[in-house]
């Protein structure tokens, strides 16, 4: 008989016999669920298992993050030292960033995973860490140092060479030596692509045509923003870790869990290397990641003793729909029910268009015959629960508000997603 867990994913995931999941849920303390769902390798037809070795992708940083504070811990270095004290040649234009503003996304630093040539042509490169420095070093910042928070990759790959110059090591043998191995993490390694890695998922991507493996990407490119691979039973391990102090003590952990400060005084809902923020009132320190192939999250209710991991090899798979599914489950919440309301297509045709979030990236509204639908940064069909406010058909919990009319169309939408801080949009002008 399945369980309650093993139905929620089984809705989730189309296809049993095309790529999938592997879950692991952890409930006071205690892991109550560990499972694969879906294939590691379609052309072997592997199923996936516990302990099947994903790509973690941007679930890196709390990796590189912690490996920045037990250097701190061991009087290496300070989180107020400017980049220029480790890495004296990076040209910072008489500006100072601190590791701090590395760590919390602060430093305005261009990322290079924007840039326009990233997937075609940078994420292929065959260069060492040092040498991808040359791709952003010496573009115009975002912003002042300290003046606002942009997710930031190229702040994470600088506090891996960082690492790596206080260390005398590489950074993949840092953190093998300092955390995968004194954790007893034996399934988590530096992602490199000619490396034999037992049990190792391939990643895909759906097409209209079926499945495909993902795209080439070179794994010393996401380097320590992102190459880190592990398998859900590790993260359990990782964890528990954590919960019991083995590597850092409560206190620096609540550093690495405060909401950064902006110099006008905000703050944004992200510390060092981890996501904070709640959720029906359970506190929640996450992370996600999304790198060719793969798709993972990772829930931590620290005060719950909880935990959420899940790893996909599609990056189609709604991740944090099935986190939340579960945490739901776990903390026997109801579930969330709404009606719609009937909407005429004159007030529909106020929202569509394409709207611009800080950092560049579009959300576009499109009027699919009688409804709505979102096309970026997601595809669902959005129904509406007032003249104003809409939520997605296929989750929810995921709402689009508007605000702002002028001349017969709304000018800014509010995309609201569990987990997230919400993300305010500007209508693009044609």
């Amino acid at each position: 008989m399945l369980s309650e867990i093993d139905q929620i994913v089984r809705q989730e995931i189309d296809n049993p016999q095309g790529p999938g999941v592997a879950v692991a849920v952890v409930k006071d303390g205690q892991l109550v669920h560990s499972e694969g769902y879906g294939m590691a390798n379609l052309e072997w037809d592997c199923p996936i298992r516990p302990d099947t070795v994903f790509r973690l992708a941007s679930i890196t940083k709390q990796f590189t993050a912690t490996a920045i504070m037990l250097l701190e811990q061991q009087g290496k270095l300070r989180l107020d030292d400017s980049l220029t004290t480790h890495l004296p040649g990076y040209p910072v234009h008489d500006r100072t960033i601190t590791i701090t503003q590395l760590l919390n996304h602060t430093s305005g630093i261009k990322s290079y995973t924007g840039l326009d040539n990233f997937v075609k042509d940078l994420a292929k490169k065959d260069m060492a860490p040092s040498d991808l420095l040359a791709s952003f070093q010496d573009l115009p910042p975002d912003f002042e140092p300290g003046a606002r928070f942009l997710y930031n990759n190229s702040g994470y790959h600088l506090l891996g060479l960082i690492i790596e110059k206080i260390a005398g090591t590489s950074y993949e043998q840092f953190i093998q030596q300092h955390i995968f191995q004194p954790l007893d993490m034996n399934h988590s390694y530096y992602m490199h692509n000619e490396t034999i890695i037992p049990q190792r998922a391939s990643g895909y991507d759906k097409t209209k045509e079926g499945y495909r493996q993902a795209d080439y990407i070179n794994m010393m490119i996401p380097y320590a923003a992102g190459s880190l691979g592990s398998t859900v039973e590790d993260l359990v391990r990782w964890d528990a870790a954590l919960h019991t102090e083995r590597l850092l003590d409560r206190a620096t952990q609540e550093r690495m869990y405060t909401p950064v400060q902006l110099a006008d005084g905000s703050t944004e809902p992200y510390g060092f290397g981890f996501g904070i923020n709640s959720y029906e009132g359970h506190r929640l320190i996450h992370h996600g990641g999304g790198i060719f192939g793969f798709h993972t999250f990772i829930a931590r209710f620290i005060d719950d003793e909880a935990m959420i991991a899940i790893l996909a090899n599609d990056p189609g798979i709604d991740v944090e729909k099935i986190t939340r599914r579960i945490a739901r489950h776990i903390f026997d919440m109801p579930a969330l029910t709404r009606t719609p309301i009937t909407l005429n297509t004159a007030m529909l045709d106020k929202a569509v268009g394409t709207y611009i979030v800080e950092g560049n990236f579009p959300v576009v509204v499109v009027r699919d015959e009688d409804q709505l639908a979102l096309r970026s940064p997601m595809e669902a069909s959005l129904l509406p629960s007032s003249q104003t406010a809409y939520y997605a058909s296929q989750d929810n919990e995921v709402e689009v508000h508007f605000a702002d009319e002028q001349d017969g169309v709304f000018n800014t939408l509010t995309l609201h997603m569990p987990f997230h801080q919400p993300f305010k949009a500007t209508r693009k002008q044609e």
